[in-house]
């Protein structure tokens, strides 16, 4: 996959990004838009994405290999904690934030962003392989990640529903399908593939109307927002093709690599928020990654693929 492709792909993405945004500014969409859509898409249209990916196409991998694959998913996750740790520390910020900053790092944007990018540059095919990380990614955030921002000043607690969330539970199924070769009747096959059509344009809308809202100036000139960007979208792409490259190659590895690259998960502004910690700064994370994703994502698939 040359530099070229991907950032034509990207491209695309940004685009329909900017249709989100610019339907928000003109005031084509109301407040209550992007949280039912949201909604819409992670409870329907990314699982039928997941899904689809194992219907009728031919597989990255065989069945042996899914649990190698499924280990790459985990210390990718592992690689990302162990940089953001590092960022963090480094970057002199108030302990809230620096909790915020860390997590930020740990967690990428791998549904809304890391799915459509995967599908846009490999194909449908790779989408199998991208989902699994929704395992760790559900394990992790609602375990280890809510652990640390309720021992700041927060309150609540996790649900098992919280952690089997519609897109893990399609996963799941997508893996049954996959390993047991389960045919799926052509009827509910062209059904989920419909749906899943809508799933890339859908989600970059999503983000385009969301970064509507941001304070952009104050983003913009947040220097430590920046850093903790970079190492979201340089230091954990990086860290990602040299460790994983040792067990993984060919697309497996791109699409590792992409979804390392991808912005922080807006999971976070959200639970700093539950929680009682002030997602000022997990909003500007958040905000800059996604915008500078456009240029650091096609860099880091140019030279590292």
């Amino acid at each position: 996959m040359t530099g070229l492709v991907v950032l034509e792909k990207m491209g695309m993405l940004v685009l329909l990004m900017a249709v989100g945004f610019a339907a928000a500014k003109a005031n084509w969409v109301g407040d209550g838009f992007n949280q039912a859509t949201s909604r819409l898409v992670a409870n329907v249209f990314l699982p039928a994405s997941i899904l689809s990916s194992v219907i009728g196409v031919a597989p990255l991998f065989s069945g042996k290999e899914l649990s190698v694959v499924i280990a790459g998913t985990f210390v990718l996750f592992g690689l990302c904690a162990v940089g953001g740790l590092v960022v963090s520390k480094l970057v002199p910020m108030p302990k809230q934030d620096q909790l915020v900053a860390w997590l930020s790092i740990f967690f990428m944007n791998n549904v809304f962003v890391g799915f459509p990018v995967v599908q846009a540059i490999f194909g449908e095919e790779a989408l199998f392989c991208a989902s699994l990380t929704n395992i760790p990614f559900n394990i992790l955030l609602f375990s280890i990640g809510v652990s640390r921002l309720r021992a700041g000043q927060g309150q609540g607690r996790v649900t098992i529903r919280e952690v089997f969330s519609p897109g893990l539970i399609a996963t799941l199924v997508a893996v049954v399908v996959f390993l047991f070769q389960i045919p799926v009747p052509s009827l509910l096959g062209d059904t989920i593939k419909s749906l899943a059509n809508g799933t890339v344009p859908l989600s970059m809308i999503i983000i385009g109307v969301s970064l509507s809202h941001v304070p952009i100036l104050d983003a913009f000139k947040d220097w430590k927002a920046y850093l903790v960007s970079l190492g979201r979208l340089v230091l954990c792409p990086i860290l990602t093709y040299f460790v994983l490259g040792l067990f993984l190659e060919g697309t497996t590895l791109g699409v590792m690599v992409a979804i390392a690259a991808c912005p922080s998960a807006a999971m976070i502004t959200i639970l700093s928020l539950r929680y009682g910690i002030d997602d000022t700064f997990a909003s500007r994370v958040n905000f800059l990654s996604t915008i500078l994703c456009a240029v650091t994502l096609p860099i880091m698939t140019y030279f590292l693929l």
